[in-house]
């Protein structure tokens, strides 16, 4: 049955079409969009294909005689098309590049064209639904396009309260609404030089964007080539920014509105309602939905369970992490720049030319756990997720800091010397650095105001506090012109952990923040600081990173006790060798020695130092002959020593360790960091890390209860100003 129905009530069609019933529900081995299936061509980059089971064509049947006078019905006239986004099965709109995504906006604009062409075609509307929530049932990266034979009732709707704007007060709607949202600015999440994004005052969904031309546009096809650049480079930042809002993938519905087509009765409304893009966005929260209930779909009687004044500034931060981890070239980083500098200004205001933005990488310790402050070798990289810092001198002595994930601003007196309170929470990495400067005798002629903004999981594992301390270090530095150099700033950030935040830390972290370097790992001598650049060259493999998003509750005080035990240990073995450190000893050594150290205990920690330091040397050496297999064995080996010999695992690090090595295309996993909690990593082949991350996702969450975090990184450059 394929027909249209009137619905006297609304005034309205309803589209009739059981056959939709039996399309495909996620085939898992075969695709029709995809190259090789025999129902695309072969080779494409966009494409339009005529929907199997469409609910409007152009020959439709005869309606079945079950209508009457009253209860009309006609046949089903109008088309439906879809658009192929990419031939790449499991590519989605952000992860498509800016010139690509052009390519699909033309593709659009020529269908709309050739589809207005038919006068029996009334409203011609370009859509996406994506997300399992939506009720997708194929996952290849696609949208549709319906030609409809009558005005859909909610665009009516628009069209008509648009018309009504223009006789009560003049001028178009849509240019009043950007009117409006630009005089207020906190709704607004991105905006480029031809159109606007923002959460209107009035969305019924939490984040329910809308992307609006700036320039009064009437169609897709009235876009100047420069806008229509402009439109696919907005639809990637705003799709990117919502897989970020909670970090993981974001259900939508976008649809295209645009002006009638062969409808004379509204050749009137051109001057009062122009193109436009609505998204519909299902998710409250990360696990969430926003249900349109009883009400909603009753009465029409809308409801949103969030402020947008929020939401809109929790949809910018994830748009700035996106474009921090984008890696789109059209997408630079001085587009990340002005708009780190945007939140600067609705921070503080005032000139922003004197505002220094600053970023400083998290890192990775690829192997060589828990050996930096025992004389070891380790071997760690810096990466390209960043913690960014911008601040400006103040004309007084205060300073203050602000970060957007984090409410509340903190204040401090330089001239009121500075201390450690466990209420100052953050600060306290940032007022012990400063303390260490003024102790070497630097002296600050003026305060200053800092706003900060992290793509690094706090607490993850991946030296998030390292990367403040370091990054405000050099800020600080390069702000008054100190001149510190890195490592020295490396060892102000260990002192100022040993000696204000009282953690005995090694220094690795801070040397890896502050001295990483782009395609290298960092062979390291925490003894004597000697250190040399290996490339960290993976082939098709990728780095991921996978947190437990688990607090690590117990790591600071473990630490110190491992700290101690080791130390226990070396004192007993300074009675039988020549040693200033655990790691001066070799395997073979150690197990000549082992018995003098009775307490099984402290036994177990000095092994995993001693093998742990050697695994560092043979995985510097797989690396360099391209022996990945041997890397990622090695991994495994530092896992297995770290839970059963220093004892820093728990379950949910061992669950990731244990899925990952079992999961399709990882060659290698292990722990990383501290421990307790936080971060784990695996060497995984790049076409399998999404599902990759599915498969250990879906298995951890099913064993400790928790939602794992997955990202998968490059190596990236030591603190640096942007």
């Amino acid at each position: 049955m394929s027909e249209l129905r009137y619905n006297p009530l609304l005034g309205t069609w309803t589209m009739v079409a059981s056959h939709r019933q039996n399309r495909p529900q996620m085939p898992k081995n075969w695709c029709p969009f995809c190259p090789g299936s025999g129902k695309v061509p072969d080779r494409y980059d966009v494409h339009k294909y005529n929907n199997d089971f469409p609910a409007l064509s152009d020959n439709p049947p005869e309606p079945d005689p079950v209508g009457s006078d009253f209860y009309r019905a006609v046949p089903s006239k109008g088309a439906c098309e879809v658009i192929l986004y990419s031939p790449e099965h499991t590519k989605t709109l952000h992860e498509l590049p800016v010139a690509h995504i052009r390519k699909l906006v033309d593709l659009w604009t020529e269908r709309c064209v050739e589809l207005a062409k038919t006068p029996a075609n009334k409203y011609v509307m370009p859509f996406e639904n994506k997300g399992e929530e939506i009720g997708v049932t194929m996952p290849h990266p696609h949208g549709q396009i319906y030609a409809y034979s009558w005005i859909p009732q909610k665009v009516q709707v628009e069209l008509d309260n648009a018309r009504k704007h223009h006789e009560e007060h003049g001028g178009c709607l849509l240019c009043k609404m950007n009117e409006e949202e630009k005089k207020f600015g906190e709704r607004i999440v991105y905006e480029n030089e031809s159109f606007y994004a923002y959460i209107p005052f009035f969305t019924d969904y939490p984040y329910g964007v809308f992307i609006t031309a700036k320039n009064h546009r009437n169609y897709l096809s009235d876009l100047t080539d420069g806008e229509k650049t402009d439109l696919a480079e907005i639809l990637k930042i705003v799709t990117g920014a919502f897989d970020h809002i909670f970090d993981r993938p974001f259900p939508y519905m976008m649809v295209l509105h645009q002006n009638p087509v062969n409808s004379p009765e509204y050749d009137d409304v051109k001057d009062s309602f122009h193109f436009h893009i609505e998204f519909y966005t299902p998710l409250r929260g990360k696990n969430l939905i926003k249900y349109y209930a009883s009400s909603e779909s009753g009465a029409w009687a809308a409801a949103n369970v969030a402020a947008v004044e929020r939401t809109a500034a929790e949809t910018r931060r994830a748009k700035l992490a996106y474009l921090a981890d984008c890696g789109d070239p059209a997408l630079s980083r001085d587009l990340l720049k002005k708009e780190l500098l945007a939140e600067f200004a609705r921070a503080y205001g005032g000139d922003l030319a004197e505002v220094s933005v600053f970023a400083s990488p998290a890192r990775i310790n690829i192997i060589g756990e828990h050996i930096d402050y025992n004389g070891g070798k380790v071997f760690p990289a810096a990466i390209n997720k960043y913690l960014y810092i911008m601040i400006r001198r103040r004309k007084d002595s205060k300073i203050v800091y602000d970060d957007l994930r984090f409410p509340g601003r903190m204040e401090f007196d330089l001239s009121a010397g500075l201390s450690y309170a466990k209420e100052n929470d953050y600060a306290n990495y940032l007022n012990g650095i400063l303390k260490i400067m003024q102790d070497e005798g630097y002296r600050f002629d003026s305060g200053f105001e800092v706003l900060m903004f992290s793509t690094i999981p706090a607490g993850g594992g991946v030296s998030s506090s390292a990367a403040l301390e370091i990054g405000f270090g050099y800020a600080v530095s390069e702000l008054y012109g100190f001149g510190i150099d890195r490592v020295t700033l490396a060892k102000m950030g260990q002192r100022s952990e040993h000696e204000f935040m009282n953690v005995k830390c090694g220094i690795m972290d801070q040397f890896a923040v502050a001295m990483g370097k782009e395609g290298y790992a960092v062979e390291l001598d925490c003894n004597t600081l000697e250190y040399r650049y290996v490339p960290l060259e993976l082939g098709d493999y990728r780095i991921v990173v996978m947190n437990t998003n688990k607090k690590r509750q117990l790591a600071d005080s473990k630490y110190n006790e491992r700290l101690g035990e080791c130390m226990t240990a070396l004192s007993i073995l300074k009675a039988h060798a020549n040693i200033e450190a655990l790691c001066d000893l070799d395997s073979a050594e150690f197990e000549k020695l082992a018995s003098v150290l009775i307490d099984p205990i402290i036994r177990k920690r000095a092994k995993h130092c001693v093998y742990e330091n050697e695994r560092v040397l043979d995985a510097v050496k797989a690396l360099e002959r391209g022996d990945l297999a041997e890397l990622g064995k090695l991994l495994g080996q530092s896992h297995e020593s770290l839970r059963d010999d220093y004892e820093v695992t728990g379950l949910e690090l061992d669950t990731l360790y244990e899925e990952a090595v079992h999961a399709d295309g990882c060659i290698g996993a292990r722990m990383t960091g501290a421990g307790f909690g936080g971060c784990a990593i695996a060497i995984v082949h790049k076409d399998s890390v999404k599902g990759f991350a599915l498969q250990v996702g879906a298995a951890y969450k099913n064993r400790t209860g928790l939602e794992a975090g997955f990202f998968s990184c490059e190596s990236g450059n030591g603190t640096f100003r942007i």
